[in-house]
């Protein structure tokens, strides 16, 4: 049985956010553990009235249970709910890294997002397991139907793609964008097989040259358009978060304008 997280956050007792991973959890009989972190800043924690906002905040966390539970029943999945207390990046990687994967919001346009500064993508870059982020853009759908993959045969878009291997196996439609630039001959390891790996799991994935330019984050959006793509599989922050911070990068231009679900993996 898959096991999923839905990073349920602070938000309110509303079905339209977490009803999208939820309804996906269903295709996939997957067991879902509703999450909701009370963070903790230990600069503040001397302050006696901070703990106390803890213990309040923690305890109406824990409150939701039920809210959750019924949710789980109405979408006829299997679910917990989990409320942990920590720093919100290290608690959210550190709970997600036993999942297959973790469903977040992930806030477009928020410059804390795009900069890899929110609790999201730095538990990505904490080592978490691979994160599913659905952009706050109007109403939340993850169909997971017609799926393209950003390949260039790196570790990181490696891991995304075996991750997302069930969401693939039920896939309508398959797109690779081979991006894998070849090395030096006799020196640099021959390219990942992942046609024959698809083969061998009965992904069926139409291959389109995707060669590397300039503006490769607009460039990989449009192609996911023309795909009419619904779910984007890529690796995450495939250079140094530092490089991609000084130098931007696809990484952070996608999650500061994506208009689709991203299945990432670090």
């Amino acid at each position: 049985m898959l096991d999923i997280i839905v990073n349920v956050g602070g938000t309110s007792d509303n079905p339209s956010w977490p009803g999208a991973a939820l309804a996906l959890a269903k295709r996939q009989s997957a067991f879902v553990t509703g999450l909701q972190v009370v963070a903790v800043c230990p600069s503040l924690m001397a302050i006696p009235d901070v703990i106390d906002v803890l213990a309040a905040e923690e305890q109406a966390a824990l409150a939701r249970r039920d809210w959750w539970l019924q949710q789980c029943r109405s979408a006829g999945v299997e679910g917990e709910w989990e409320v942990m207390r920590g720093i919100s990046a290290q608690a959210l990687a550190k709970r997600s890294r036993l999942a297959d994967f973790m469903i977040g919001e992930l806030k477009v346009g928020d410059p804390d997002a795009a900069l890899g500064g929110d609790d999201v993508t730095r538990a990505l870059f904490a080592r978490s397991s691979p994160m599913l982020l659905v952009p706050d853009l109007g109403s939340h759908t993850l169909q997971a139907q017609r799926i393209v993959i950003a390949w260039n045969g790196s570790g990181e878009a490696a891991q995304a793609v075996k991750a997302a291997l069930p969401l693939l196996a039920q896939a309508s439609a398959v797109r690779v964008l081979d991006g894998e630039r070849g090395g030096l001959p006799g020196i640099s390891p021959p390219p990942l097989p992942l046609r024959g790996w698809f083969a061998r799991h009965g992904i069926e994935a139409q291959w389109q040259p995707f060669p590397a330019e300039h503006d490769e984050g607009p460039a990989l959006l449009a192609a996911a358009r023309a795909f009419d793509a619904d779910l984007l599989v890529m690796g995450a922050w495939g250079r140094s978060r530092l490089s991609e911070l000084a130098m931007g990068g696809v990484t952070r231009w996608m999650l500061r304008n994506a208009s689709l679900p991203l299945f990432l993996a670090h």
